[in-house]
Protein backbone atom coordinates (compact mmCIF):
# COMPACT_ATOMS: atom_id res chain seq x y z
CA UNK A 1 0.00 0.00 0.00
CA UNK A 2 1.08 3.40 -0.75
CA UNK A 3 1.46 6.12 1.79
CA UNK A 4 -1.07 8.27 -0.02
CA UNK A 5 -3.66 5.65 0.50
CA UNK A 6 -3.10 5.64 4.23
CA UNK A 7 -3.39 9.37 4.27
CA UNK A 8 -6.61 9.11 2.36
CA UNK A 9 -8.07 6.65 4.89
CA UNK A 10 -6.93 8.83 7.78
CA UNK A 11 -8.64 11.75 6.16
CA UNK A 12 -11.88 9.76 5.78
CA UNK A 13 -11.92 8.79 9.40
CA UNK A 14 -11.36 12.37 10.40
CA UNK A 15 -14.25 13.58 8.24
CA UNK A 16 -16.78 11.09 9.64
CA UNK A 17 -19.40 12.62 11.92
CA UNK A 18 -18.99 11.85 15.60
CA UNK A 19 -22.38 10.14 15.94
CA UNK A 20 -21.15 7.42 13.57
CA UNK A 21 -18.23 6.70 15.87
CA UNK A 22 -20.42 4.99 18.41
CA UNK A 23 -19.44 1.40 19.04
CA UNK A 24 -21.35 -1.36 17.25
CA UNK A 25 -22.70 -2.89 20.48
CA UNK A 26 -24.29 0.42 21.47
CA UNK A 27 -25.92 0.63 18.02
CA UNK A 28 -27.28 -2.85 18.49
CA UNK A 29 -28.82 -1.89 21.87
CA UNK A 30 -30.44 1.23 20.39
CA UNK A 31 -31.94 -0.73 17.49
CA UNK A 32 -33.31 -3.42 19.84
CA UNK A 33 -34.93 -0.77 22.08
CA UNK A 34 -36.55 0.92 19.08
CA UNK A 35 -37.87 -2.41 17.75
CA UNK A 36 -39.28 -3.35 21.18
CA UNK A 37 -40.92 0.07 21.58
CA UNK A 38 -42.49 -0.15 18.11
CA UNK A 39 -43.77 -3.67 18.85
CA UNK A 40 -45.31 -2.57 22.15
CA UNK A 41 -47.02 0.40 20.52
CA UNK A 42 -48.43 -1.84 17.79
CA UNK A 43 -49.68 -4.41 20.32
CA UNK A 44 -51.18 -1.73 22.54
CA UNK A 45 -53.13 -0.39 19.58
CA UNK A 46 -54.52 -3.88 18.82
CA UNK A 47 -55.55 -4.82 22.38
CA UNK A 48 -59.06 -3.74 23.23
CA UNK A 49 -59.96 -2.95 26.81
CA UNK A 50 -62.19 -5.48 28.53
CA UNK A 51 -65.81 -4.34 28.54
CA UNK A 52 -66.97 -3.06 31.90
CA UNK A 53 -70.46 -3.51 33.27
CA UNK A 54 -72.41 -0.27 33.51
CA UNK A 55 -72.45 1.23 36.99
CA UNK A 56 -75.35 0.09 39.14
CA UNK A 57 -77.95 2.57 40.09
CA UNK A 58 -78.68 2.62 43.77
CA UNK A 59 -82.34 2.10 44.59
CA UNK A 60 -84.16 5.03 46.09
CA UNK A 61 -84.61 4.93 49.85
CA UNK A 62 -87.80 3.17 50.92
CA UNK A 63 -90.78 5.37 51.49
CA UNK A 64 -91.99 5.41 55.03
CA UNK A 65 -95.69 5.28 55.70
CA UNK A 66 -97.12 8.15 57.73
CA UNK A 67 -97.59 7.37 61.38
CA UNK A 68 -101.19 6.58 62.33
CA UNK A 69 -102.97 9.14 64.42
CA UNK A 70 -103.40 8.09 68.00
CA UNK A 71 -106.25 8.95 70.28
CA UNK A 72 -104.02 9.87 73.19
CA UNK A 73 -100.81 11.85 72.82
CA UNK A 74 -97.56 9.96 73.26
CA UNK A 75 -95.64 10.68 76.46
CA UNK A 76 -92.61 12.86 75.97
CA UNK A 77 -89.22 11.35 76.61
CA UNK A 78 -87.87 12.62 79.89
CA UNK A 79 -84.21 12.93 80.61
CA UNK A 80 -83.34 10.96 83.72
CA UNK A 81 -81.98 13.75 85.89
CA UNK A 82 -82.25 11.79 89.11
CA UNK A 83 -82.96 8.08 88.87
CA UNK A 84 -83.93 7.76 92.51
CA UNK A 85 -86.67 10.40 92.46
CA UNK A 86 -88.62 9.20 89.38
CA UNK A 87 -90.46 5.92 89.39
CA UNK A 88 -90.63 4.04 86.08
CA UNK A 89 -93.98 4.11 84.31
CA UNK A 90 -95.91 0.84 84.60
CA UNK A 91 -95.70 -1.17 81.38
CA UNK A 92 -98.31 -3.52 80.03
CA UNK A 93 -97.42 -7.19 80.27
CA UNK A 94 -95.74 -8.70 77.22
CA UNK A 95 -98.69 -10.98 76.46
CA UNK A 96 -100.99 -7.96 76.04
CA UNK A 97 -98.68 -6.24 73.58
CA UNK A 98 -98.28 -6.87 69.86
CA UNK A 99 -95.05 -7.54 68.00
CA UNK A 100 -94.38 -3.83 67.60
CA UNK A 101 -95.38 -3.06 71.16
CA UNK A 102 -98.91 -1.77 70.50
CA UNK A 103 -101.64 -2.66 72.97
CA UNK A 104 -104.12 -5.29 71.80
CA UNK A 105 -107.51 -4.08 72.99
CA UNK A 106 -109.62 -5.65 70.23
CA UNK A 107 -112.87 -6.19 72.04
CA UNK A 108 -114.53 -5.94 75.40
CA UNK A 109 -114.64 -9.76 75.50
CA UNK A 110 -111.56 -11.10 77.35
CA UNK A 111 -111.53 -14.32 75.27
CA UNK A 112 -111.27 -12.26 72.07
CA UNK A 113 -108.45 -10.13 73.52
CA UNK A 114 -106.63 -13.26 74.70
CA UNK A 115 -107.12 -14.78 71.23
CA UNK A 116 -105.69 -11.65 69.60
CA UNK A 117 -102.64 -11.83 71.88
CA UNK A 118 -102.14 -15.54 71.09
CA UNK A 119 -102.62 -14.84 67.37
CA UNK A 120 -99.75 -12.33 67.53
CA UNK A 121 -97.61 -14.37 69.95
CA UNK A 122 -97.66 -17.52 67.81
CA UNK A 123 -96.85 -15.62 64.62
CA UNK A 124 -100.16 -16.16 62.81
CA UNK A 125 -100.08 -12.49 61.72
CA UNK A 126 -96.90 -13.10 59.72
CA UNK A 127 -98.79 -14.98 57.00
CA UNK A 128 -102.46 -14.18 57.62
CA UNK A 129 -101.83 -10.48 58.39
CA UNK A 130 -102.88 -8.56 61.52
CA UNK A 131 -106.66 -8.89 61.27
CA UNK A 132 -106.66 -12.37 59.68
CA UNK A 133 -107.69 -10.83 56.36
CA UNK A 134 -105.06 -12.90 54.53
CA UNK A 135 -102.04 -11.88 52.54
CA UNK A 136 -99.56 -13.14 49.97
CA UNK A 137 -98.40 -15.97 52.28
CA UNK A 138 -101.62 -17.15 53.89
CA UNK A 139 -105.37 -17.19 53.23
CA UNK A 140 -108.06 -15.14 54.94
CA UNK A 141 -109.18 -16.65 58.25
CA UNK A 142 -111.84 -14.25 59.45
CA UNK A 143 -114.52 -13.03 59.94
CA UNK A 144 -116.28 -16.32 59.06
CA UNK A 145 -113.74 -19.06 59.82
CA UNK A 146 -114.21 -22.74 59.15
CA UNK A 147 -115.88 -24.74 62.00
CA UNK A 148 -113.78 -25.05 65.18
CA UNK A 149 -113.13 -28.84 65.00
CA UNK A 150 -111.93 -28.52 61.41
CA UNK A 151 -109.86 -25.45 62.34
CA UNK A 152 -108.11 -27.35 65.17
CA UNK A 153 -107.51 -30.37 62.92
CA UNK A 154 -105.99 -28.18 60.20
CA UNK A 155 -103.70 -26.34 62.62
CA UNK A 156 -102.44 -29.68 63.95
CA UNK A 157 -101.89 -31.23 60.50
CA UNK A 158 -101.82 -28.49 57.82
CA UNK A 159 -101.40 -28.78 54.08
CA UNK A 160 -99.12 -26.57 52.01
CA UNK A 161 -96.50 -24.28 53.55
CA UNK A 162 -98.05 -23.82 56.99
CA UNK A 163 -96.02 -25.38 59.82
CA UNK A 164 -97.87 -27.77 62.14
CA UNK A 165 -98.68 -26.51 65.65
CA UNK A 166 -98.84 -29.42 68.08
CA UNK A 167 -100.72 -29.38 71.38
CA UNK A 168 -97.39 -28.66 73.12
CA UNK A 169 -97.07 -25.42 71.16
CA UNK A 170 -100.72 -24.26 71.21
CA UNK A 171 -103.27 -25.96 73.42
CA UNK A 172 -106.84 -26.64 72.29
CA UNK A 173 -108.00 -23.99 74.76
CA UNK A 174 -105.68 -21.42 73.16
CA UNK A 175 -106.90 -22.41 69.71
CA UNK A 176 -110.48 -21.80 70.89
CA UNK A 177 -109.44 -18.29 72.00
CA UNK A 178 -107.77 -17.64 68.62
CA UNK A 179 -110.96 -18.93 66.96
CA UNK A 180 -113.01 -16.44 69.04
CA UNK A 181 -110.68 -13.67 67.81
CA UNK A 182 -111.18 -14.79 64.19
CA UNK A 183 -114.97 -14.80 64.60
CA UNK A 184 -114.89 -11.28 66.02
CA UNK A 185 -113.18 -9.77 62.95
CA UNK A 186 -115.40 -7.26 61.18
CA UNK A 187 -116.77 -8.04 57.75
CA UNK A 188 -114.85 -6.11 55.09
CA UNK A 189 -116.56 -3.25 53.31
CA UNK A 190 -117.93 -4.29 49.91
CA UNK A 191 -115.91 -3.02 46.96
CA UNK A 192 -118.88 -1.09 45.57
CA UNK A 193 -118.97 1.01 48.77
CA UNK A 194 -115.27 2.05 48.52
CA UNK A 195 -115.10 5.13 46.25
CA UNK A 196 -111.54 4.53 45.07
CA UNK A 197 -112.23 0.90 44.14
CA UNK A 198 -115.76 1.24 42.79
CA UNK A 199 -116.05 0.77 39.01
Amino acid sequence: MSPQRFRFRDAETQRRPTYLCVSESLWLVIVVVIVIAATMITLAAQIRPTPQAPPRRTPPPPKTAPQPKRESPEPEDKKPADRGSEAPAPQQPAQDRGPQGSALQVSSDPAVNAGAALYKKNGCYECHVNDAQGGPQGPRLGPNPIPLPRFVAYVRNPAGDMPPFTAKVISDEDLAKIYAFLQSRPTPTPVKDIPLLAP
